[in-house]
């Protein structure tokens, strides 16, 4: 095969290969990925499944994962002679045929440095810390900003994630466990969560954890996830000011329209600043019209039990409000249109228990129909990306589909 910028493959400095999707042949090697094998006497794998020490691991269905945006980059253990070397494998097609790979090694992965690079996702401030958890091996590294802010030496950051949640707060712990767990267990791009951390002197923190999936195995399971902790506690403290001043709906206790808008733009704003994923969902409590008919307490009843019943629902960064007698706007920052279909589907199905919570107040899961509109493809305000969420639910009424996407 015709290699592309011949003299630049073979000379970059990264480990780098060229392989066949189908065969998972390794049709080329660069100097340095050569070098990493003759400077122990051992030779080169010659196949994607040898790289990868795993005998059923299929190239082409990798790429296909990469393609739809499952899988970005996969973690392994490379057989270097006699040794195993931990390291991240990227994939870029060159091709309908070929594939080129360029290997990275995180064995000793340097905090010192990452703080200044783009590992903090554009989304960092100055009181933001680093850490990468290698999942399988409940491994945790931290840099050391995160020591600062817990105030401890480096030593005694937390090496786990048992001794991470040791330190959450006994209120916020379900929660952010939740938000973990589904990220994992959805195999999802992004979380975020906030909670109280208990500092080396036993106070208490507000921080807000982001956190992304570095790299993932053949099947998509995520590996290493990496992200940053940030002190938010002055904004806690300033929010809960003016929550006390917000105007929230009688019968609901959600925002109502004035208020959401205010907490919109300003998420809107971070969003754009940022570069970070922004959806939005209209909520129809009435898709099939089930309430028409309702005397209008029981109506009330219904709406105010399946409003809370979603509020419980969504994760604690989100922002939920009643914007008419039976309408939600949601709110999802840091969320991308997969991952926010994963958790509307979430109130969508509910628990036995939850169901019959629901049923008891004359209210029914089937009785929702969502829309859902993303920033910046659907709209750049406010009020274009609600525009936009309105037409998909209007949109999802008509067709009686639960979950509409805007066009």
């Amino acid at each position: 095969m015709s290699i592309p910028f011949t003299s630049a493959f073979h000379h970059m400095p990264t480990p780098a290969f060229i392989a066949q999707i189908d065969s998972g042949e390794i049709v080329a090697a660069n100097e340095s990925l050569e070098n990493l094998y003759l400077n122990v006497g051992a030779a080169r794998q010659t196949t994607w499944q040898s790289l990868m020490n795993d005998s059923e691991s299929d190239l082409a269905s990798i790429v296909h994962k990469i393609q739809r945006g499952e899988v970005e980059r996969l973690s392994t253990k490379l057989e270097v002679g006699d040794r195993f070397i931990t390291a991240e494998i990227t994939l870029t097609e060159l091709d309908d045929r070929h594939v080129l790979g360029y290997i990275s090694h995180t064995e000793h992965l340097d905090f010192s440095v990452a703080e200044n690079t783009l590992l903090k996702f554009a989304l960092t401030e100055s009181s933001a810390g680093i850490w990468m958890w290698e999942v399988e091996e409940d491994t945790i590294s931290c840099s050391q900003s995160i020591a600062s802010l817990l105030g401890c030496s480096l030593e005694n950051t937390p090496h786990s994630s048992q001794a991470w949640r040791e330190r959450i707060h006994q209120d916020d712990l379900p929660k952010m466990t939740r938000t973990v767990e589904e990220h994992i267990n959805h195999k999802q791009r992004y979380y975020e969560s906030e909670y109280r951390i208990r500092r080396a002197n036993d106070e208490f923190i507000w921080v807000r954890e982001r956190g992304r999936t570095y790299s993932q195995g053949p099947q998509g399971e995520v590996l290493k996830i990496i992200g940053f902790i940030e002190d938010i506690s002055p904004q806690k403290a300033l929010e809960e000011h003016l929550r006390a001043q917000a105007t929230f709906d009688e019968l609901t206790g959600l925002l109502n329209r004035g208020a959401a808008l205010t907490h919109f733009t300003k998420q809107l704003g971070l969003a754009r600043r940022q570069y970070t994923p922004l959806t939005m969902a209209k909520i129809d409590l009435d898709a099939r019209g089930l309430l028409a008919d309702m005397p209008l307490e029981k109506r009330n009843t219904a709406i105010h039990t399946t409003a809370r019943y979603i509020y419980k629902k969504i994760r604690e960064a989100d922002i939920l409000a009643r914007v008419a007698h039976d309408k939600l706007l949601l709110l999802l920052p840091n969320t991308s249109l997969k991952d926010a279909q994963k958790l509307i589907n979430d109130f969508l199905l509910p628990r036995e228990e939850e169901q019959k919570v629901l049923e008891f107040s004359d209210s029914s899961h089937l009785n929702l129909c969502v829309g859902l509109a993303t920033f910046p493809e659907d709209g750049e305000t406010i009020e274009e990306l609600a525009q936009s969420a309105n037409s998909a639910v209007e949109k999802g009424r008509t067709t009686g589909v639960s979950i509409s996407i805007a066009e």
